[in-house]
């Protein structure tokens, strides 16, 4: 999205690029002419060489400022020799271990849509026949081949909206019951969006908090931030505010982390992104009557921990959430007929627009269902008023999600499950 038209203390200071690393199978250098050919061949079009950048030693053997087809920003692409990696997956850490060259990928993203941006750029960065994964550098998350082929380069679909961000928590104690968390998104700079982060979140309250930061997270890239202080809408009578990091940590507790100097310590990047542009979700009123004290938003946090919470969904995400799950309807339907007992059929259907035409979505437990679709019960009341309970009827063509759930364990039409094997009693997880 444009950050021009975004409150003066929402507009980041500076550009942050989105850079990617990926590790190569290959046993000696190549000359960047030859990756050059080979982009066009991938993207069936030519590249244009803006500048060969001096190389620094035999450590980076090269280093060329590219532009492709259908972005205005350039593309710098070096090769350089594999260094240490952190946080590689164990299925991948054999392979990166091997590997001795790496090309490293930095652009900035195209605000416009920096979801489908930032899958042109894994394209772009994963053209060489020996790449083995890619690491986003922004968020510190990999992506193997087989995803990356499947998932992310899906022509119909792209990526989804979460690749762009990462939600992560920093704890006071090793037990989660006992002390506070510190939680905050990495990615959303390069967005051209304030960071998110939720201060003082009870240990036991963390899965809930993060949940609200990837919602509000999908919904600025759509939106854009409010003004600080402004109540915003995450779900049907569910608002925050949003307010400035450094007004958020004035009464910050002592034993609580977040501080500046827990920024400083945190970071070793420069500029540090822990002290940039970043916004604290806050509760819509503050608290004190002598001195005003934002806090972390405890009823959001509440309406979230609910599996079946109703929230506010950007179109993006809509739209490509409906798509998978409409792919792979008539197989949970055929899993949840195959073995009635003990497994439960929800589906996700959209409810309608409010008066900010953003639309209530509601899981129904499906009573019946039709070659077009079928028919359940809501799970939670709805704002215009139909309450839990109520019988609904719909299309398959309109669903937006759904869940096969057994007891405590559910898997959806983003899981890497087979519905039929989750029927037949296989645990998400376990080996086939």
């Amino acid at each position: 999205m444009d950050s021009s038209g975004s409150h003066p203390a929402w507009r980041p200071e500076e550009p942050w690029p989105a850079t990617f690393a990926v590790p190569l199978s290959v046993d000696a250098p190549f000359e960047a002419d030859a990756f050059l050919a080979g982009l066009a061949r991938v993207l069936d079009a030519s590249v244009e060489v803006l500048k060969f950048l001096p190389s620094a030693d035999e450590r980076n053997p090269w280093s060329v400022v590219v532009r492709v087809p259908g972005r205005d920003a350039p593309v710098v692409i070096s090769l350089e020799r594999t260094k240490r990696m952190d946080e590689v997956p164990p299925a991948l850490v054999g392979r990166i271990a091997q590997s001795r060259f790496t090309l490293i990928l930095e652009s900035l993203l195209e605000r416009a849509d920096p979801r489908l941006d930032w899958g042109k750029l894994v394209g772009i960065a994963t053209a060489h026949e020996a790449s083995i994964a890619a690491l986003d550098a922004s968020t510190g998350r990999w992506f193997d081949g087989p995803e990356i082929d499947g998932e992310i380069l899906d022509a119909e679909l792209g990526p989804p909206e979460d690749v762009l961000w990462r939600v992560q928590a920093v704890s006071t104690s090793e037990d989660l019951e006992q002390g506070t968390v510190w939680l905050f998104t990495r990615g959303l700079l390069r967005c051209g969006l304030p960071e998110l982060e939720l201060l003082e979140v009870p240990g036991a309250s963390a899965p809930a908090a993060s949940r609200i930061l990837d919602a509000l997270a999908g919904l600025l890239l759509e939106d854009g931030p409010p003004p600080p202080e402004v109540p915003y809408s995450i779900g049907p009578g569910i608002d925050i505010a949003m307010i400035p990091w450094r007004e958020a940590i004035e009464a910050l507790d002592p034993e609580s982390l977040g501080d500046d100097a827990d920024r400083t310590a945190l970071s070793q990047e420069t500029p540090n992104p822990l002290r940039a542009r970043r916004a604290a979700v806050c509760d819509i009123e503050p608290k004190g009557s002598f001195k005003k004290i934002w806090t972390w938003p405890a009823d959001a946090v509440a309406h979230f921990s609910r599996p079946d919470a109703s929230i506010y969904r950007s179109d993006a995400a809509t739209a490509r959430s409906s798509a998978i799950a409409r792919r792979g309807w008539s197989r949970a339907v055929e899993a949840s007929t195959s073995t009635p007992e003990g497994l439960v059929l929800l589906a996700g259907v959209p409810l309608g627009a409010d008066a900010e035409g953003r639309t209530e979505h509601a899981w129904i437990q499906v009573d019946s269902t039709t070659e077009d679709g079928g028919t359940g019960r809501m799970l939670r009341g709805a704002m215009d008023g139909r309450a839990a309970g109520t019988s609904i009827e719909f299309r398959a063509a309109e669903i937006d999600g759904w869940r096969l759930v057994r007891g405590d364990v559910a898997i959806g039409p983003e899981d890497r499950v087979d519905p039929m094997d989750f029927a037949r009693g296989l645990e998400p997880g376990a080996a086939r």
